[in-house]
């Protein structure tokens, strides 16, 4: 029907259709479905959208960042590296750590699990960042309490995390273990988090969840799609938690 109506009406009335949300509105009849170009059993990416443009997530965990900057600040941790630390702390940033998981990484400041990191000392950062790896630690809770005792009182730690997503096929796949939702999250942080001012969100909706699984690059999903938020359908859960002084 809709490849119907853009073949038999005139560009003008398009955007009519478009701009009173009433092209949105329509919902096919049953077996009428047009489903162009995600008609396939394959992605058009299996890279999460990299070689598209980037992946459609980034616009939710660095807006995410972004608005969260002033707290990536002091002595921060970050996880693999420390690029998102210097771009949104910047200046702010006294000292920058780096976790990784082997000694594979020469900028590594620790070397560890973070669900096991006894060597790492207890209330030194003022920030963790912590995006897209609680779902590849099997402990997962012994992950958030090493968080929770290496912050100093009042730091903060900023924490994404991916809902619907297509699963890694590379270097990640033998260790992608876990997927959340915001209700998980937020019962986690009550457990191992405790007395922790915690901030739990979702962003993402049907649209952009789809454009994400089929690989899509985010410079193909127009920003209102991007911006249209609903929780039914999560792509990332961000976790803002602020341990008690």
């Amino acid at each position: 029907m809709k490849s119907f109506i853009k073949q038999h009406t005139p560009s003008v009335g398009l955007r009519w259709l478009h701009k009173s949300g009433l092209y949105k509105r329509f919902v096919p009849p049953v077996g009428k479905v047009d489903v162009g170009d995600f008609l396939r059993q394959t992605p058009f990416s299996k890279r999460f959208g990299y070689d598209r443009g980037g992946p459609v997530d980034r616009y939710y965990i660095e807006n995410f960042l972004q608005k969260e900057a002033p707290h990536i600040k002091g002595n921060t941790l970050e996880i693999g590296d420390n690029e998102y630390t210097m771009q949104y702390g910047g200046s702010k940033v006294s000292k920058s750590d780096i976790l990784h998981i082997d000694d594979s990484n020469p900028k590594a400041t620790y070397v560890g699990d973070l669900s096991h990191a006894p060597h790492i000392p207890s209330n030194h950062f003022d920030c963790i960042v912590l995006t897209q790896t609680l779902h590849l630690i099997y402990d997962f809770k012994g992950a958030l309490q090493t968080c929770h005792r290496i912050l100093k009182p009042g730091g903060t730690l900023l924490l994404t995390s991916p809902g619907i997503t297509p699963i890694d096929q590379g270097i990640w796949k033998d260790t992608w273990y876990w997927s959340f939702t915001d209700k998980s999250l937020s019962r986690l942080f009550t457990e191992n988090f405790l007395d922790a001012e915690v901030e739990v969100r979702t962003f993402g909706n049907v649209y952009t969840a789809t454009a994400f699984l089929y690989g899509m690059g985010l410079g193909e999903v127009p920003k209102p799609q991007l911006d249209f938020q609903d929780p039914h359908y999560q792509v990332i859960i961000t976790v803002k938690a602020v341990k008690h002084h």
